[in-house]
């Protein structure tokens, strides 16, 4: 069974793999690189793992515990250029993300919501259920 740590190393292993823009972790200081995008007023993200409910999925010798969350990923680029980058960058996170297993953790399909502005910034949230046992 995977726990609620190893759900957000393997989440995060898989960001890393990604081609994009750089990636700010919740329980990582902030990156180089995330510092000089925003200083760049250049397209960054934040990666957030909620997690969800567990739940007993069956008890037979040991209970089967599943696990369940969503990762979000906030994008952002400068409020005062199209809207087009951010809408690039959640297709391709949403590629990286969706319909995506590692052991038992696999993930479902993504959703991509407007955020609109914020402190100077346009915000583009992609948010990918996932389970985990």
């Amino acid at each position: 069974m995977m726990g609620f740590e190893d759900i957000n190393l393997a989440i995060e292993t898989r960001l890393y793999e990604w081609d994009g823009p750089p990636v700010a972790y919740d329980n990582w200081k902030t990156a180089p690189s995330v510092k000089a995008a925003q200083d760049a007023r250049e397209p960054w993200v934040r990666l957030t793992v909620n997690h969800g409910d567990s739940f007993t999925a069956g008890v037979g010798s040991s209970p089967c515990v599943r696990r369940t969350g969503v990762i979000q990923c906030q994008i952002f680029v400068d409020e005062h250029v199209s809207t087009q980058p951010a809408s690039q960058i959640a297709d391709s996170l949403a590629d990286q993300l969706q319909y995506w297993r590692t052991g038992a953790l696999e993930t479902l399909a993504s959703s991509v919501r407007r955020g609109g502005p914020t402190d100077g910034w346009f915000m583009y949230v992609v948010s990918t259920p996932f389970r985990a046992g």
